[in-house]
């Protein structure tokens, strides 16, 4: 399933109130696909906190609470582990559930089958949802123990990349790739296991912040490199070439009608790229002008999605406008709002 949908049934199964019994959420997929950034998302919506509980990073005694000597000095009890809210409300994110330890994992069964830890409970306005990668990725998982398994919601995710895309403009990042990803989509998610640096969501992510770092070009691609592999960045560098060749953006939207259009389709990609970034209320008639005008209908559809991914205010004056509305309605088997 997408990211999205996933994220609208784990949120729908902590929030809506049954008498039955509860389903604990667990996301599963492969490496940087955002399962965390989901539940950040979830809490930010909630307004509630977010309190990520890393299985494979504690030992058992520290998750589970220590048991020391009481004053009395005679008799013993299990502390309530420094980890475990004392109250208020948030999600109890317990991550990497499959790369914890076997002793691990059936302390996190007792959490989500009993809401508890020893005799300590968590607050009734806290929720849980766990997740962890694949078996299949050789990401150091264990099996689960069934009675685990047996109380969660299996919600397997894979990449796509309309939420990938629409994550990256809320992040406000470079538009140049996603523009890439649109261009070679096969790039969004690539995992190779003899390699240490894969594509991912997550790693496109990290791409966005080492373009901020000024480098020289040859150390940008050895910075890029070490994020996504050498295969993803020698296509990628080389679509970066391409926007050096575009035509001036305010120009062409100062002269729609007149702007030259780019034979070749990864220059019309960068365009349509420069284009949605720049896309606002005052000048999408002068971009629908534009964009009326390039021979492949589809990759012009993609400006308005992604100019609507921007933010919310945009995507509400976009749909407002005539001329945005007018060419919506004529390339619609090209454009999914």
């Amino acid at each position: 399933m997408k990211l999205s949908q996933a994220k609208a049934i784990a949120k729908a199964a902590i929030t809506v109130k049954t008498d039955t019994l509860d389903c604990v959420p667990y996301l599963v997929s492969g490496a940087g696909i955002g399962k965390t950034s989901i539940v950040h998302e979830i809490a930010e919506e909630l307004g509630v906190g977010c309190q990520i509980l890393s299985l494979a990073q504690y030992d058992a005694g520290e998750l589970a609470g220590w048991v020391l000597p009481n004053a009395d000095g005679e008799t013993m009890d299990r502390r309530c582990p420094d980890w475990m809210p004392r109250d208020g409300k948030g999600i109890l994110f317990l991550d990497e559930l499959p790369q914890a330890p076997v002793s691990n994992q059936n302390i996190a069964a007792q959490l989500v089958n009993e809401r508890r830890i020893g005799s300590h409970y968590l607050p009734e306005g806290w929720h849980i949802i766990a997740a962890g990668n694949r078996m299949s990725d050789r990401a150091g998982t264990n099996n689960m123990p069934s009675h685990l398994k047996d109380r969660l919601m299996f919600l397997e995710i894979e990449a796509d990349l309309e939420d990938a895309i629409a994550y990256f403009y809320k992040k406000h990042m470079d538009e140049r790739i996603p523009a890439f990803l649109r261009f070679r989509p096969e790039w969004l998610h690539k995992f190779n296991r003899d390699e240490n640096a894969c594509a991912s969501p997550r790693s496109w992510e990290r791409v966005a912040t080492t373009l901020k770092y000024g480098l020289d070009p040859v150390n940008q691609i050895e910075a890029i490199a070490g994020t996504i592999g050498r295969a993803a960045t020698a296509e990628f560098t080389g679509f970066l070439k391409v926007f050096d060749v575009i035509p001036d953006i305010d120009q062409l939207i100062a002269n729609p009608a007149s702007a030259t259009v780019p034979d070749a389709p990864d220059v019309q990609y960068a365009v349509c790229a420069a284009l949605s970034a720049k896309m606002n209320g005052k000048n999408a008639k002068s971009i629908v002008t534009y964009l009326k005008r390039l021979p492949q209908q589809e990759f012009a559809a993609f400006v308005i999605k992604d100019a609507m991914n921007r933010t919310e205010d945009l995507k509400k004056e976009l749909k407002r406008d005539d001329a945005v509305r007018e060419w919506i309605m004529s390339i619609g088997k090209h454009l999914i709002l």
